[in-house]
């Protein structure tokens, strides 16, 4: 029999090797010898899986088990199968961006890991960070569960509650943050000229929108420049990225034409693309620049940052960016499945790999940080529903503000430094039209101040 077995398996993997080489995949091969080897072995642990696994086991689960262990085993992150029910969703355009709670995710190490908090909603309320691991939603552990399902947990109505369990690196216990779940309106430009420095500031959320965003960044800059902006700041914090494009295209109002800003490089470090500036008329040549970014900016953000760095066109300002330079190639399989492969690379102009690097400052600038002992004080006032009456109570940032907050604290025997009381209240009432605070944003003021250095 177990001859008769191993003939009909050898047979097997002739037809798939013949069905695999006249498919019309473009990128489907012919399987090699060694590869016929280890498909008889995992045809032969199957067997024995199915034949003497105390528990019975699907089929459909034990294969999707061993092709998503030989994605994994490329230690990317990125790389990675959809079964049919996530295959549709990609096509529907979800990817990886849950709706309600504003958090833009990575899958990583068989877990969600947050990219960035999108300012202004849910999550940025809540405090989530960048490099925060998403192990439970719900309740519900993430650990081996598909996309579509972890999605599905925490999609929800308007108004609805969400609470999920967050792994932070130099913290002992995980974090349990409750959520309400709201409409999630993003505004992607907003900007200030801040006449004291003449310096002009914008902000980018997300590079989103590549229709309108490009000419309206645009007009933003072209604005600060006409109310007299000597300098300009652009503001890359907590941006996830988006369209590369896009980043190109800002990227090019600030270079000379023909500047190269990102090359894109496959197997072997093969070339594959490089984009470079174009020729447009009514570009930023001779404004001083500075960029800020931090550990939430990733992909077009570091594509920007890193093309103006590496031409000399604008200085670095505030901590390591996250380190989001890939490119998937995704392809439809049999059954309505699919699979996501990284198949190039982004690099700097300088040659340097934007991914699981990310890019290096000029200027390490940390921001204000709640020490323990503050975040220790802020979770009892929010399971006392402290911060919620307060907020309610008040509608602006202004010393009356934070005196009664400093008198909230007084009355519960809690702590917090000024500086961060501050910054908690600053944030929570900042409006698009709010102009930047330099005495709580140590980032732009230090930004601010490199442009009078290089003088």
């Amino acid at each position: 029999m177990q001859k008769k077995e191993r003939i009909l398996w050898l047979s097997l993997v002739t037809l798939l090797t013949v069905v695999l080489f006249f498919s019309p995949f473009e990128k489907a091969k012919a399987i090699s010898k060694e590869g016929e080897v280890y498909l008889q072995i995992l045809h032969e642990v199957v067997a024995y899986i199915e034949n003497d696994f105390v528990d019975p086991v699907e089929e459909r689960k034990i294969y999707t088990g061993a092709i998503q262990g030989a994605l994994q085993s490329l230690g990317d992150p990125h790389s990675r199968f959809m079964d049919k029910d996530e295959f549709k969703e990609f096509q529907n355009e979800t990817k990886g961006s849950f709706g309600g709670i504003g958090v833009e995710v990575s899958f990583q190490e068989n877990s969600f890991v947050i990219v960035a908090p999108l300012e202004g909603t849910p999550a940025w309320k809540a405090g989530l960070l960048p490099h925060d691991k998403i192990i439970e939603i719900n309740g519900k552990s993430t650990k081996g569960l598909s996309l579509t399902d972890s999605v599905n947990l925490m999609k929800g109505e308007v108004g609805s509650s969400i609470s999920m369990k967050i792994e932070r690196k130099g913290q002992k216990e995980p974090l349990v943050v409750n959520l309400v779940r709201e409409l999630i309106r993003i505004q992607y430009i907003r900007s200030s000229y801040l006449s004291e420095t003449k310096t002009g500031y914008i902000k980018l959320a997300q590079f989103m929108g590549k229709e309108t965003t490009s000419k309206e960044f645009y007009d933003h800059i072209r604005k600060l420049v006409d109310s007299g902006a000597k300098n300009l700041v652009i503001d890359l914090r907590m941006n996830p990225g988006g369209i590369v494009d896009l980043s190109v295209d800002i990227a090019s109002m600030f270079l000379p034409t023909g500047k190269e800003i990102v090359s894109i490089r496959g197997r072997g470090g093969v070339l594959v693309r490089t984009y470079r500036s174009d020729k447009s008329d009514g570009k930023f040549l001779d404004i001083p620049v500075a960029v800020l970014l931090n550990g939430g900016s990733a992909s077009a953000s570091e594509i920007l940052g890193g093309a103006l760095q590496d031409n000399g066109r604008a200085k670095i300002i505030g901590t390591q960016s996250f380190g989001k330079g890939s490119v998937q190639f995704i392809h439809p399989l049999s059954h309505g499945t699919g699979v996501a492969v990284t198949a190039q690379k982004y690099f700097t102009p300088s040659g340097a790999s934007i991914h699981g690097k990310g890019i290096t400052p000029n200027v390490v600038v940390s921001p204000i940080m709640a020490s323990e002992e503050d975040k220790f004080a802020f979770d009892k006032l929010q399971k006392k529903n402290k911060l919620k009456t307060f907020l309610e109570a008040h509608t602006e940032y202004n010393e009356e503000a934070v005196k009664d907050f400093q008198l909230l604290l007084e009355s519960e025997k809690l702590t917090i430094s000024e500086p961060v009381i501050r910054v908690f209240i600053f944030s929570e009432y900042r409006s698009s039209s709010q102009k930047p605070n330099l005495e709580l944003d140590l980032q732009l003021k230090e930004a601010i101040q490199s442009f009078s250095k290089d003088k």
